[in-house]
């Protein structure tokens, strides 16, 4: 079974028997985790780049990445050393060193419609939220553009295909099935389907009563069964709340079923993290909380309530 990673605002957390310890020493604070197989990255608000081995030593590999706003970060676990940053202004960078150097894949900026490429709150400076590697493709990534849209680059950001038909754009988080013949999107404006490699989209939204999806996870064992929280309403009715909910699909995003057993009867704190492990074990942070449940989100309990604000969870 993976061991579950918990990315927090002072530290990082592994998931015992016991429940959540800290891992020391390691990084101060996390605000992106990236699995890479049995290793894992950790990005701190700062900057500073930490990698984890497969035995567990964290090690620091950069005082600082790059000097943009970073929103997404990705490993791909089939090129070692491979790594991504999704940034704003909207520009994805690659690194083939383990984070020691970066290169900005500025084709990203050639993409057509590029500079339609919007963010609601002023000055409208959009981002790349999520980075996606191609599980079935190696060398190939998908990125989620806020507000931009899902393109798919077969050469590591060097040239890039438009995914949009029937996409709303506002796009949170990008998932993609193994075989890569399905994509999943969480957007502003509900779950979206993304059918033939993501040629053609559909809004899916049946059985789920909320409309602002944002963390999103995929069963390992089933590619059908998808994960999703979604809120009432965008981040500024966040104020009184998220009034936020887990949901699950067992058909590939074609219809919902609220997940309630052992969970709140709504989430104040926006979920910030959805993992899904082998055997239907699954996990959800929000806030200071987390939550598992052993039997694909049909039962819950939770592991922890005071941890310092969760940011990110990865399965090594």
């Amino acid at each position: 079974m993976p061991a579950l990673l918990i990315g927090t605002q002072s530290a990082v957390y592994r998931l015992e028997r016991g429940g959540p310890a800290p891992e020391q020493p390691g990084p101060e604070a996390v605000a992106f985790l990236a699995a890479a197989g049995p290793a894992a990255y950790a990005l701190e608000p700062g900057g500073a780049l930490w990698f984890r081995s497969p035995e567990g030593a964290w090690s620091r590999v950069a005082p600082r990445t790059v000097e943009d706003e970073v929103w997404s970060f990705a490993a791909d676990p089939r090129l070692p050393g491979r790594l991504y940053l999704g940034v704003s202004p909207a520009l994805l960078y690659r690194s083939d060193d383990g984070g020691r150097s970066w290169t900005p894949c500025d084709s990203v900026r050639r993409i057509p419609g590029y500079e339609a490429w919007t963010f609601p709150p002023p000055p409208h400076v959009p981002h790349v939220r999520s980075v996606v590697p191609d599980p079935w493709t190696p060398g190939a990534v998908y990125i989620g553009a806020e507000e931009g849209g899902v393109y798919r680059s077969p050469d590591g950001g060097e040239t890039w295909e438009s995914l949009n038909e029937g996409l709303y754009w506002d796009v949170h988080a990008v998932a993609v099935t193994p075989d890569g013949g399905t994509l999943y999107a969480t957007t502003g404006s509900g779950f979206h389907r993304g059918e033939d490699a993501g040629a053609r989209w559909q809004r899916s939204m049946e059985g789920m009563d909320r409309t602002y999806t944002v963390a999103l996870a995929v069963d390992p064992d089933r590619p059908s069964r998808v994960y999703v929280a979604a809120a009432a309403g965008p981040p500024p009715a966040w104020r009184n709340g998220a009034n936020a909910a887990l949901y699950r699909s067992d058909d590939a995003g074609r219809s919902w079923r609220r997940l309630a057993a052992g969970l709140p009867e709504r989430f104040d704190a926006m979920v910030s993290a959805l993992a899904a492990a082998p055997g239907g074990r699954l996990y959800a942070a929000a806030g200071t909380e987390l939550f598992a449940s052993g039997d694909g989100g049909e039962a819950w309990s939770r592991l922890a309530r005071d941890l310092p604000p969760v940011r990110a969870l990865a399965l090594v």
